[in-house]
């Protein structure tokens, strides 16, 4: 922010975010602090540089072009289907909640195990953006944190975020298909005698274990299921949702060359990797309005920086009114 002092650790973080490397000795960290007067002036410098250029090519925030083609996308499948996919990218966040909980979280060299007990506070102090934007979305639709008593978050992990929403909630429930998350995120919570939090673990079965809620909040967390999981999932988010609650979450909503089909996605290797998905907007648009909800506020985001002009994402916020 401007204003704001340059150190040496915003140089280095600087320089891994926007060049995916570190300064090249003390002396160019020294320089950096020499020449910039703060932090926000020295970030338009380094996305302004050749370097970064050449390693993100251009437009790094383009959107799609209007006229860009529809993705394939199949949204629906069996009871039996969806809990079998579910299960399979179950089993990759529990993996990575066993090797790499933090880092999968929020993939970032200092977030990784080995850097993670000198970074711990910058990881949880993070979730603070989060929380500012959904107090800014509530400003822009009329409401406030406030007017609501049950709030959920969906995808919750290690409790980044869930932390800074047990602050502006009398009530929240966390909610992660990932046992070695949820086992972090309760120690957090234990800790800081957070006694009105509870977290529940996801299972393929049950992809929405909470029967009522005011509040429903998820973000990077349904891009990493199938869109059919994702559907099932908002679907029963939506009808759990009281009359005149909120619904917000994230989702990207076009990814160029995507596509998905159930029977080809299970023939691969689903839950191998860390997967990313995308959902037509049009199918969110006409569940929410199936289940008597109406789009409030709806902003194209960043959370898919890198991609310039080849995917957009959503944020997404409905109101329910019957």
């Amino acid at each position: 922010m401007p204003g704001e002092p340059l150190t040496r650790e915003a140089v280095i973080l600087g320089y891994r975010m926007l060049l995916g490397r570190d300064p090249e000795d003390e002396d160019i960290i020294a320089n950096a602090i020499a020449a910039w007067p703060d932090l926000q002036a020295f970030g338009k410098a380094l996305a302004g540089c050749a370097e970064f250029g050449l390693r993100q090519g251009p437009n790094l925030h383009a959107l799609p072009s209007l006229d860009a083609p529809s993705n394939h996308v199949e949204t629906e499948a069996d009871a039996a289907t969806l809990a079998l996919m579910a299960q399979k990218v179950g089993g990759y966040w529990t993996r990575a909640g066993e090797t790499a909980p933090h880092w999968s979280v929020l993939t970032e060299e200092r977030f990784l195990p080995h850097n993670i007990a000198d970074n711990l506070e910058a990881f949880y102090g993070a979730g603070a953006w989060d929380a500012q934007v959904v107090d800014a979305t509530l400003g822009r639709i009329g409401r406030d944190a406030g007017q609501f008593r049950h709030c959920v978050d969906y995808g919750c992990g290690v409790g980044r975020v869930t932390l800074q929403l047990a602050r502006r909630f009398p009530e929240v429930t966390g909610l992660d298909i990932s046992a070695p998350h949820l086992h972090l995120a309760r120690e957090t919570f234990r800790a800081a005698s957070l006694a009105h939090v509870t977290l529940t673990q996801v299972t393929p079965e049950r992809l929405m274990p909470v029967e009522s809620c005011d509040f429903w909040y998820s973000r990077i967390v349904l891009q990493h299921s199938p869109p059919p999981v994702a559907m099932n999932i908002l679907r029963h988010a939506f009808r759990a949702l009281r009359t005149g609650g909120v619904a917000m979450f994230q989702v990207p909503v076009w990814i160029q060359g995507y596509h998905f089909e159930v029977a080809s996605y299970l023939a691969g290797t689903p839950g191998a990797e860390m997967e990313m998905h995308a959902i037509p907007q049009r199918a969110i648009l006409e569940l929410a309005d199936w289940q008597g909800l109406v789009l409030r506020d709806l902003r194209e985001d960043s959370f898919l920086v890198g991609r310039p002009g080849s995917a957009l994402s959503n944020t997404f916020t409905f109101e329910k009114l019957r």
